[in-house]
């Protein structure tokens, strides 16, 4: 049913959203100016709008919901010349998020924890007020219902996809009555709010009733056609909310110059779904917080930089673009996608039908984290990633999830990431016992040495939460013997006898002076380390417990946090460090720098390497201006490449071109030079 959807390398969002009233909607869309970009596309779906975040309509419902100068029925303007290209149809239908719902119906509006209607995108007022409405009102009977039977009947759509069911949580009457059912708590509700325990308990029932909410706009959607598939844009990635969809998808990777390191992640975390999935790419410089700047188009190569970012961890590329006021699709921007669609069809053997192949995951086990992931999670990806780990994501533990695979030889060590996370369970920390005596590591971070069952699989006989205000490390062998600091609320850690203190923490040398209080953060000299006589602060920077064949590191600081919120080379030097002698021969060892993404995966007849340039060529560290473009990708390559094999491979060759590349082989290890590329390389390794 859903295969087509592995197929394509490239799908195509037009993000015309309805909302705007003072001009006609649709009015410049025919056959003649659609339907040949379509048919040189190629895309495996194209999606347009059914229903945007302020509820209108792009067909005149029953519910009086129509833009209200519709120019055309768009759905089915699009059904009939998908039919034509032979494209399928996916429909954008803003689910919680509806405005004119709420707005007629002010007993469904989500409300937030003070009580108060929740409303969103109030930045932009064209939008007017757009209400959240709660899965447990009758928004889904009496509305979202309705106009999925219409949309289902009149146009026979391939697939839909779902926007705004991230809103939330609630706090309404039906939701608090909800909550106390399911946990048995009791008393005022001031007094249950105030429990340390309230938001996770809270978050984590409200993520399993946005579950619910998806399950039934699929079933019903299925009720309707089994084979239409279903997607929600941007919600948990979490296995345990995996049933009610057929591809898993997000919009929020791109608009203004996003990170490709965090578009990076996201495949990652999907890529262990045991789905298809995709991302949407923004061929537009557009960002909320740009306003007052106007919307430009990116360059070609940079949209392409943002493809190979994504296809290279196994996704399409859904490349999203907007059309001109009327509709009309503008000719430059599709001129450019089918120069991403080329660009992908020259790598569609390496990108198509893969499997991600590593040893390295990170994970998270706390269901109230953010569905994209904590600041913690998103720091711990740039640092495995700037170390060349090509690290996977998953939330839960299992030995099929950390998929080393045949090709990879022994001698390595299996590593897992814990970053700063409050609820790790016990179940979770039981089976980490094992899996650290047959050889792996496991890394803790922060709060995620909270847990006591934690602290007792680490070596930590006491923890005193946050105890040191700041704090700082000397590495073992830094350039110029230059520290590390994190300036963050460290734990105190006193170390059980079988655990290992590998660096000792150290104050700042005015940490005891009253007067820094009246210091702005910044003032060049606060906050250093003493280099000459560093002050001890008699406690641990990381601790290392060995069990059986492995070992289990904890930093007791919000490590990952610090290097995602300011990038720090300081911090990455030292966790370098700690991993390179605690977690030592990666399965990619290499001299390119931390800019040259590298993913592992693994195809039926080949194990792949993929190098992605990040390199955005020139200097964005700017401040006080909108100068963020990305518009000269240098050329790079050269790098020495290592990668531990269980056997010698017969052929190396780098896509595009299929061209060998030399190589040796011996004591386990292949060995070659990284040939010369400018966006993406593909190392495709064949064995005999």
């Amino acid at each position: 049913m859903k295969g087509w959807l592995e197929e394509s390398v490239m799908n195509v969002l037009v993000d015309y959203y309805p909302e705007v009233q003072a001009r006609p909607y649709g009015t410049g869309n025919t056959e003649g100016n659609t339907l040949p970009w379509l048919e040189a596309l190629r895309p495996g779906y194209v999606c347009v709008y059914a229903k945007g975040h302020s509820g209108r309509t792009t067909w005149r419902s029953s519910l009086g919901t129509a833009h209200q100068k519709l120019g055309q029925d768009m759905p089915r303007f699009f059904r009939d010349v998908t039919r034509k290209s032979g494209t399928r149809l996916v429909l954008y239908f803003s689910g919680m998020l509806d405005g004119l719902a709420g707005e007629r119906n002010p007993g469904w509006r989500i409300q937030g924890l003070d009580g108060v209607d929740a409303t969103y995108f109030g930045d932009f007022p064209h939008l007017g007020k757009v209400y959240a409405c709660c899965p447990r009102s009758a928004f889904f009977e009496e509305w979202v219902s309705v106009q999925l039977r219409e949309l289902m009947t009149a146009y026979d759509p391939d697939g839909f996809w779902f926007d705004g069911d991230w809103a939330g949580p609630c706090y309404c009457e039906r939701c608090r009555a909800h909550f106390r059912t399911e946990t048995g708590w009791e008393g005022e509700w001031e007094a249950l709010r105030q429990r340390p325990d309230f938001n996770v308990r809270y978050v984590t029932l409200w993520r399993k009733t946005e579950d619910a909410w998806r399950n039934r706009c699929r079933d019903f959607i299925k009720s309707l056609k089994p084979e239409c598939v279903y997607s929600a844009g941007n919600v948990s990635p979490r296995r345990e909310f995996l049933r009610p969809f057929d591809w898993r998808s997000g919009d929020f990777f791109s608009p203004g110059f996003f990170k490709l390191s965090d578009m990076a992640r996201m495949m990652r975390w999907y890529a262990t779904l045991g789905i298809p999935y995709d991302a949407y790419l923004c061929d537009t410089s557009f960002t909320h917080a740009r306003k007052h700047v106007r919307s430009r188009s990116k360059t070609a190569d940079r949209m392409m930089q943002e493809a190979a970012t994504v296809a290279a961890n196994g996704g399409a590329v859904g490349y999203w673009t907007f059309p001109q006021g009327d509709g009309e699709w503008i000719p430059s921007r599709m001129r450019k996608a089918i120069a991403v669609r080329d660009f992908l069809a020259q790598r569609e053997s390496v990108f198509l039908h893969t499997a991600p192949y590593g040893e390295t995951a990170i994970v998270v086990s706390d269901p109230s984290v953010p569905p994209m992931g904590s600041r913690a999670v998103e720091g711990a990806h740039d640092v495995l990633a700037a170390l060349h780990r090509s690290p996977i994501l998953m939330d839960e533990c299992g030995a099929g999830l950390l998929t080393c695979g045949k090709e990879i030889a022994a001698g390595g060590s299996p590593l897992l990431v814990f970053p700063e996370q409050a609820v790790i369970p016990d179940a979770t920390v039981t089976w980490l016992e094992g899996f650290v005596r047959d050889g792996g590591t496991v890394l803790f971070t922060g709060d995620s040495l909270l847990s006591p069952a934690v602290q007792a699989l680490a070596g930590i006989a006491r923890l005193d939460a946050l105890a040191i205000p700041d704090g700082h490390v000397i590495l073992h062998d830094a350039p110029f013997g230059e520290p590390t600091g994190i300036d963050a609320p460290w734990h105190r850690l006193t170390p059980a006898d079988d655990a290992t203190e590998l660096y000792p923490l150290y104050h700042s040398w005015d940490h005891d002076n009253p007067d820094i209080a009246t210091l702005t953060n910044n003032w060049p000299m606060h906050g250093m380390l003493c280099e000459s006589r560093p002050t001890p602060a008699n406690a641990p920077a990381a601790l290392c417990r060995a069990l059986g064949k492995g070992n289990v590191i904890a930093i007791p600081a919000p490590a990952f946090a610090a290097y995602r919120d300011t990038g720090d080379p300081q911090i990455l030097r030292w966790l370098r460090e700690l991993l390179r002698r605690n977690a030592p021969a990666p399965a990619i060892a290499t001299d390119a720098p931390s800019w040259v993404d590298m993913t592992l995966r693994a195809r039926a007849d080949a194990l792949i390497l993929h190098c992605v340039n990040h390199n955005n060529g020139r200097d964005l560290s700017l401040l006080g201006t909108q100068d963020t473009w990305v518009d000269e990708i240098p050329v790079v390559g050269g790098y020495a490449l290592a990668l531990r094999l269980s056997r010698a491979p017969s052929r190396v060759t780098a896509i595009p071109g299929d061209t060998p590349v030399p190589f040796t082989y011996d004591d386990g290890t292949l060995r070659l030079a990284i040939p010369a590329f400018r966006i993406h390389l593909a190392l495709v390794i064949t064995f005999h």
